[in-house]
Formats: C-alpha cells, structure tokens, sequence
C-alpha cells in the first residue's frame, strides 16, 4: 500500500536549506529506518531494484514549507515511524530541523484502490514538481517523452503491487502507438546532487492524449489513468529518492493549469 508522508516545517529554519537538498533528505530517509530497523535498513539501501520510497524537494503546501515522503511498500512504516519517533529535531545539512510533535501527516491507498478508481480518461494531465529526468543510453534526457515516462511507472508498479495486479508490458507497446503529447509548459532546472554530480530535468505541466481510443479498449485506458494517478507515489524517472521526479497528476489542462 503506497503511503504519503508530509511534515509541515518551521519557515526560518527551512529557509536557511537550499531548494533541493534531495540527498540531505535521503541520508534522513535512511536514518530514521536504521534507527527503527537496521537490518531492513541496510537490505533497501543495498537492494539494486527500484526504490521503494521517494523524497521530496522542499515545496510549499498553503505557504507552509514542507518535506513529503513516499513509501511504495508499507513493510516500510513501521520501522519508519519509530525512527521518526525518535527524532523530535534532525539535522539536514549540518542545520536543525524541528519536526511537527504530532509527527507527519499520513496518507496511503491500497493498490487495490488505486485500481478500482483508475478512470478512462483519454486526456492525462501532469505536473512535474521537481526536475524530472531519465537516463537513456547513457545520458540524460530530460524531455517528457510518454514511453519513457510510462516506462518508468510500469517498472514500479510492477515491482511494488501485488504480484496479481501486475501489469503486462505489452502497455508500452500501447503507449508508443497511443500516447501523444498535446500540451505542454516546461521549463529546464538544474540540480545539484553534491560531488560534482548535476542533472538538468524538466519542471512543468504536461497533458497527453490517446488517440485512436476505441481502437485498444476501456481496460487498456484505465491501466494507463491508473499509472498516471500513481505517479503521485511513485514520481517520474531517476533519482526519485533524491528529490527529483516529483509528480501529481491534474484534471486540468495544460492551458487552464497556468
């Protein structure tokens, strides 16, 4: 069951952090479930597959600077949870932060919902929260290219639902033939990931259509709605766990979301 962590911030103190301090947020991740279980700790850290968990930039939620997490397997929460229990205050950076007393807010819905409310809308509308960037032969590539983007969902999904729910590949055969963009307001920006490590990604709104719809049928159409509403939990392309591919889908289009 995919889970979704905010922790509202002091505002003097969030503001001495840089914009995306992604890995400072992804040493925390794995601090806290150390401290709640070492060993399960470890086997994440070390586990070559994709993340079961993403982290957020700094982003405002109603003007409150906020941390978001997301779990994609709540085998997760419990150690996670005592961790953050443990913590009143961490520090990011070398700089104090004082966590809401209640602990984060919680959100979480079973894959099997997730499914169920999967829509069969032929208009997917997107925003990119935090640069978004995929690795393809070696190099970045930070374009909103709809394989590489259901690409990365698919793989996912895959790895994180049930094993009943699993979805077959041949959806990306469905994409290539299906899935165009229509729309779209982006804007490059460029993250640092300390060590001389930078990544240029995409930011913006994005809306893709399906076209030919009749032609692959309502069961193929809500697989694609499903993966774009978990997008939300699962972000977009690489280094997820470091604060980049935040992803929210939206109802509106392109044009209306400005």
């Amino acid at each position: 069951m995919p889970y979704t962590l905010t922790f509202p911030l002091p505002p003097p103190e969030a503001a001495a952090l840089p914009p995306y301090p992604g890995r400072a947020f992804h040493a925390l991740f794995y601090q806290w479930l150390a401290l709640g279980d070492y060993s399960l700790s470890t086997r994440v850290h070390d586990d070559d597959g994709p993340r079961p968990f993403t982290v957020s930039p700094l982003h405002r939620v109603d003007g409150q600077p906020t941390l978001r997490l997301t779990l994609l397997d709540d085998a997760l929460w419990p150690a996670l949870s005592r961790g953050i229990a443990l913590t009143p205050t961490v520090e990011v950076m070398d700089r104090p932060l004082t966590l809401p007393p209640g602990g984060p807010h919680l959100q979480s819905c079973p894959y099997a919902d997730l499914a169920a409310q999967a829509r069969a809308e032929t208009r997917i509308g997107l925003r990119f929260l935090s640069p978004t960037s995929f690795r393809s032969h070696d190099m970045h590539y930070p374009l909103p290219d709809p394989a590489l983007v259901y690409q990365s969902w698919l793989a996912r999904w895959n790895e994180f639902a049930p094993p009943e729910m699993r979805i077959n590949v041949a959806l990306l055969d469905v994409v290539a033939a299906h899935v165009a963009v229509s729309r779209y307001d982006l804007r490059t920006e460029m993250v640092d990931l300390g060590e001389n490590r930078k990544v240029v990604g995409f930011v913006g709104v994005v809306q893709y259509n399906v076209i030919r719809a009749g032609m692959i049928g309502e069961e193929w159409l809500r697989r694609l709605n499903l993966l774009a509403d978990y997008a939300t939990f699962c972000g977009t392309g690489h280094k997820t766990a470091q604060g980049m591919g935040m992803t929210e889908r939206t109802l509106d289009s392109v044009r209306q979301s400005r």
